[in-house]
């Protein structure tokens, strides 16, 4: 079988269907394909999201009335200290991934695009102009579907983004976190609108729980393997959270009688955003690297992506001119989340050098959350000066003069 689509967007996750309710609403016919078998499976983590953010894409989305969990401060545990931030940027929302991602595709649809699930995408023909053919295999036999213009919004193992990059270019990648989280229940916090990190116990990662009901909780780990000494035998990031909740105290005394309801996670690529047009064809989200870096959080800066995308998409359209997709990633770059995901990849680099020094464990993990919460400037200018502190506890009254210096809004003690 084969069909024609205005638009045809690879991937069914937030991202490509923000990106389809938008460009359905502008009067463009959309497909949206997808492999798998139903929308929000399988459950992804990445349910945090900055609460003024959120509240500015609520206006161009149709997120109202949607699940949050109010997140009012974060606090950051290390060996050695304490850091409790409550600067705006640190305030969040815990959402319902499942029911976000169910109402997105539900507004998709009604704004009139077209869903195909259980389309597993297996070819794409390639040429100057873009992708000018996909072929799927569906539960109804191949099919072959001629697009206009198309969507990679299929996350960080792409199709679309090997296709157009190369799959050696895709197998080099090494800057990448993985995560493993729990849905869980039982929680008995110590703080219910705080969300806790702990630092310095797990390779290249965290653990940590963020609340997000009386007793509900999103509980895990994050990490980066490749910050291990011998990657291949680090530790699972499962294996690194139930170890923790075993030997830190202040983890063991709120999960020790968790139950988990379901088991959710995945992977990131933290790398420099890339180009995201070639052609015909765009990349969105975290297949275009959208993310903020340093907390391997892809939803928002998705979702500012996906509705540049979508209204440079029914320019390019109506014009029938596809050179208009350069515009693209120019209107994202210049926007607050744009900046702020390439400032965070800055961020994130310095503590990737902080890990990968041989000094002092204390030192390193009290560096990493001061970098984590801003105390040192993302540029690293201060964090030469920084790393002349051998002693843990002259470094934490360093940072306290910067956080008076800035007016920080940020708290940081030893334990």
């Amino acid at each position: 079988m084969e069909i024609k689509s205005d638009i045809v967007v690879i991937g069914a996750g937030p991202v490509g269907t923000a990106l389809s309710y938008i460009a359905a609403k502008n009067g463009n016919n959309v497909l949206i394909v997808d492999r798998k078998n139903e929308i929000a499976s399988p459950l992804r983590g990445g349910e945090a999201v900055s609460k003024f953010l959120f509240e500015e894409l609520c206006c161009k989305l149709p997120l109202e009335g949607v699940y949050r969990w109010p997140i009012e401060d974060t606090l950051i545990y290390t060996p050695i200290s304490k850091i409790r931030t409550y600067e705006e940027k640190w305030k969040s929302f815990i959402l319902d991934r499942k029911e976000v991602e169910n109402k997105l595709t539900q507004e998709a649809l009604n704004a009139g695009s077209k869903l195909m699930l259980g389309a597993t995408v297996y070819d794409l023909s390639l040429s100057k102009k873009g992708i000018t053919e996909i072929k799927a295999k569906t539960l109804n036999g191949k099919l072959i579907i001629k697009p206009k213009i198309v969507v990679g919004a299929d996350g960080a193992t792409s199709t679309v983004r090997r296709k157009l990059l190369g799959n050696e270019i895709y197998s080099g990648i090494k800057d990448w976190g993985c995560a493993i989280e729990f849905d869980a229940t039982n929680v008995n916090f110590d703080y219910k609108n705080t969300m806790q990190l702990f630092m310095g116990e797990i390779v290249g990662g965290y653990g940590y729980i963020f609340p997000k009901g009386e007793n509900m909780a999103d509980i895990g780990a994050g990490t980066r393997p490749f910050y291990g000494k011998n990657p291949l035998l680090e530790k699972s990031p499962l294996e690194s959270f139930y170890k923790m909740i075993e030997t830190n105290s202040v983890m063991n005394r709120q999960l020790k009688n968790f139950s988990p309801l379901r088991i959710k996670g995945g992977i990131i690529d933290l790398s420099r955003p890339i180009d995201p047009v070639y052609g015909n064809t765009i990349l969105v989200g975290d297949a275009a690297n959208q993310n903020f870096a340093y907390v391997g959080e892809g939803i928002v800066p998705g979702w500012q992506a996906a509705i540049i995308a979508a209204q440079t998409i029914n320019k390019a359209l109506e014009e029938d001119s596809l050179k208009l997709l350069s515009k693209y990633p120019v209107e994202y770059e210049s926007t607050f989340i744009g900046q702020e995901a390439r400032k965070t990849v800055r961020i994130k680099d310095n503590i990737s050098k902080v890990i990968a020094m041989d000094i002092n464990p204390k030192i390193k993990s009290i560096l990493t959350a001061m970098l984590e919460t801003e105390i040192i400037k993302w540029d690293g200018k201060e964090l030469k000066t920084a790393l002349t502190y051998k002693d843990p506890k002259k470094l934490i009254e360093y940072a306290k003069n910067l956080i008076h210096k800035k007016q920080l809004k940020i708290e940081i003690d030893t334990r």
